[in-house]
């Protein structure tokens, strides 16, 4: 029997369904496709497996990992220095770190509680601690130096810190909601936050905002699940501020008094009207941490009783290696500090002028540690601190030694040497400090030193130049430092023209003499006038003059005019 082909009718009967089936299983298949998609953020993040602490700055994830130790969490040094302080060391044996603020230096000893504050013993609840070589520090005494906040999450091993100084962005949940791990409603899911419920904001991402709660959880939420209600400001204590010493209404007159091996009577160093500080150079770095001691009370009386102050010099004895030496060792660091404090105990002494010159540019953050380790320490007693640099130049062990910046955060005045542009051992002659060369070196130092912090520092002497033809036709250029009424004199004595030189902005002078030609450029009442100009038009919080006994008789009265004129 043969069947009957299918109607035009029934086909047509037929597609309906196979186009409803179709249509079935390509939504269910869209679905499935979607709830495939969307099923990993319906997951709860498990608990993280390893010990080790995922840590958070400021909402911020990092690469660096906590660790608990004694139900205590601990910061790798790496972390403390990146994101909290860099400038917190290891001293040179690895085994102690160093901390200092404006009012505290702290030495935290490997292992043990006992350590140092402000160089008295003082013992620490919890000491660092080593882990596979990395040093860890305990993160109750960084909240208190640092006023830092702690969330943590023991069960999540996460830890978020927060500085106290800066205001926090606060939210409201208006619609419950969970956190997750990613700004994606495909991420895992680690905590579920409830209706009102007061989060932190931290940042914004792709719709999301980045949260954390009181609880230590942290993560993403959308935007439309949180309202923000306004920003909160911690109360952080102030550090009692430390005024360093400055003549009210005036800028600073300073000369340093140079000791040779006795310090000069009174009764030969003058009157020196306006002159308000003397820095007699009486302490210098000796081997083994010890500080050469020149010192003499019978001139800090008379400075007192005259209404100036006295900061004693301390040099390095301009010994790279001797300054490697002590700047690399926080013992012999330590060694001189408490010499230096009890010298200014026993002469009564009203601060500290640092003047460390000739340093290896490795040395150079290790001279900011120690100013910054000083500085707190003079402050306490309520003692100043002034750091001898030079300008900027390509030296390495002249100039590019010292980081002025720092070093002015440190310290309360930086006297920059505003001389010795031609040194002594210059193969060409010129002057010690033209004008132009001051000025272009002192807005170079004010790109890093605040104005009120800096001294410039003035030459009370000169350089005879001498240039003699050599057999081989070269010329040898040899020279010698006069003082003021040194160089006048034999500028007298010869009959020498002065004239002024317009490329050095000075008073300029040559002599010939049996075939050898001598040249100077004069430090004379121009020279000072203009240098005082300068302070004023930047103003600098005064002038260092080196050095006293330099000087003419009038030098000073003068000064003292000009620095009062139109002030």
């Amino acid at each position: 029997m043969s069947l009957a082909p299918l109607s035009r009718t029934q086909t047509r009967q037929k597609r309906p369904l196979f186009k409803g089936k179709l249509f079935f299983a390509l939504f269910f298949a869209f679905l499935l496709a979607v709830l495939l998609y969307y099923f990993p953020g319906f997951l709860q993040a498990p608990l993280p497996a390893s010990q080790d602490v995922e840590l958070y700055y400021m909402g911020h994830r990092t690469m660096e990992k906590g660790i608990y130790l004694e139900d205590m969490l601990y910061l790798p040094l790496s972390f403390v220095q990146k994101y909290i302080d860099p400038s917190v060391r290891k001293d040179d044996t690895g085994e102690v770190v160093i901390i200092t603020t404006t009012e505290k230096l702290y030495h935290f000893p490997f292992g043990i509680k006992e350590g140092l504050l402000n160089l008295e013993p003082y013992e620490f609840t919890y000491p660092v601690r080593e882990k596979e070589g990395q040093l860890y520090l305990p993160v109750d005494p960084l909240q208190e130096i640092y006023h830092l906040e702690l969330l943590a999450n023991p069960v999540r091993k996460t830890a978020s810190l927060y500085s106290l100084k800066q205001p926090l962005q606060m939210g409201k949940m208006v619609k419950a909601g969970k956190i997750r791990l990613a700004p994606s409603l495909r991420s895992a899911w680690v905590d579920e936050l409830s209706l009102e419920e007061e989060v932190r904001i931290l940042r914004e991402e792709k719709g999301w905002y980045w949260v954390e709660t009181e609880a230590g959880q942290a993560g993403y939420i959308a935007k439309d699940k949180v309202a923000l209600v306004g920003v909160k400001a911690r109360e952080v204590p102030q550090p009692e501020v430390y005024t360093p010493w400055n003549p009210l209404g005036r800028p600073i007159i300073l000369t340093w008094e140079y000791v040779g091996q006795v310090t000069a009577s009174p009764e030969k160093i003058g009157e020196l009207p306006g002159v308000e500080v003397l820095s007699p150079t009486w302490f210098a770095l000796q081997k083994n941490g010890m500080v050469q001691n020149k010192a003499d009370k019978k001139l800090v009386d008379w400075a007192h009783q005259n209404g100036r102050q006295v900061w004693g010099l301390f040099s390095n004895s301009f010994d790279k290696d001797l300054t490697r030496e002590f700047l690399g060792s926080s013992a012999l660091r330590i060694k001189v500090i408490r010499q230096l404090l009890s010298y200014v105990d026993l002469y009564e002494l009203d601060g500290i002028n640092l003047d460390f010159e000739n340093m290896y540019l490795e040395d150079k953050e290790a001279f900011v540690a120690f100013v910054r380790e000083l500085a707190p320490l003079l402050h306490e007693k309520g003692r100043v601190l002034s750091v001898d640099v030079t300008f900027h130049s390509q030296s390495e062990t002249w100039s590019l030694c010292y980081d002025r910046k720092k070093l002015a955060e440190a310290a309360d005045y930086i006297i920059v040497m505003g001389y010795d542009e031609h040194g002594g051992s210059s193969p060409v002659a010129g002057s010690v400090s033209s004008l132009p060369w001051v000025e272009s070196g002192l807005q170079r130092m004010l790109e890093e030193v605040p104005a009120d912090k800096l001294l410039l520092g003035i030459p009370f002497y000169t350089r005879i130049w001498t240039e003699k033809a050599g057999g081989d036709g070269t010329i040898k250029v040899t020279s010698r430092a006069y003082s003021m009424p040194a160089a006048e004199k034999w500028l007298k004595e010869r009959g020498a023209q002065v004239t002024f030189d317009q490329k050095s902005g000075q008073n300029y002078a040559e002599v010939r003499e049996e075939g050898v030609k001598y040249r100077m450029w004069l430090e004379d009442s121009h020279s000072l006038a203009k240098r005082i100009e300068l302070m004023k038009k930047y103003h600098l919080a005064g002038i260092a003059a080196w050095r006293r006994g330099f000087e003419n008789n009038d030098t000073w009265a003068e000064i003292s005019r000009l620095v009062q004129k139109n002030f």
